[in-house]
């Protein structure tokens, strides 16, 4: 069995009801690893969870969808100053990106959550290059930017309570999974 169908068998047992725990037992030691076998576990969302938070992940997407727009509105008047094409790059740009993010929101999908969280904190010592300029207006974008990243941080541990920051959990040497 190769791990596209393993993949597929996981996600049928976990949608069948199967508790988590079993479904690691009954593939491990195959041919996944245990470590990407409990990631994919712990990355499949419970439509149980999903549908508990459901206004929580309505607010992240009206939220990304907000930077979305005041990306594409940035892009506009940056790429304007430098030429038609530049316009329309620098919109695309910033319009695409949240929005690529609100889709991987929309589905659910784990990895997006941890990417988001990573680029936006990377971003940070970006966000206080003209403190000396506008201290103010800094200070409100990056709190802005900090309760999005922790929103963020915080949903991903409600939706999927299997994973840790970076990869599958694991609790005295043993990956652990809540059923």
């Amino acid at each position: 069995m190769d791990k596209k169908e393993i993949k597929q068998q996981i996600v049928a047992m976990l949608d069948a009801g199967r508790s988590r725990t079993e479904t690691f037992k009954a593939f491990s030691g195959g041919a996944i690893k245990d470590r990407v076998l409990a990631y994919l576990i712990g990355a499949h969302p419970a439509p149980a969870r999903i549908e508990q938070h459901q206004g929580k992940i309505k607010t992240l997407l009206v939220l990304t969808v907000a930077q979305a727009v005041l990306g594409a509105v940035a892009g506009f008047f940056l790429g304007s100053m430098i030429g038609p094409k530049a316009t329309v790059f620098f919109t695309l740009f910033a319009a695409l990106v949240p929005l690529w993010f609100a889709y991987g929101f929309y589905k659910n999908r784990a990895q997006f959550y941890t990417v988001y969280v990573i680029l936006s904190i990377s971003q940070l010592p970006r966000l206080f290059k003209d403190f000396a300029e506008d201290p103010v207006s800094t200070l409100i974008g990056v709190a802005i930017t900090l309760g999005m990243v922790f929103f963020v941080a915080w949903l991903k541990t409600l939706l999927f309570p299997d994973l840790a920051f970076f990869g599958p959990k694991k609790i005295k040497g043993q990956y652990v999974f809540s059923n």
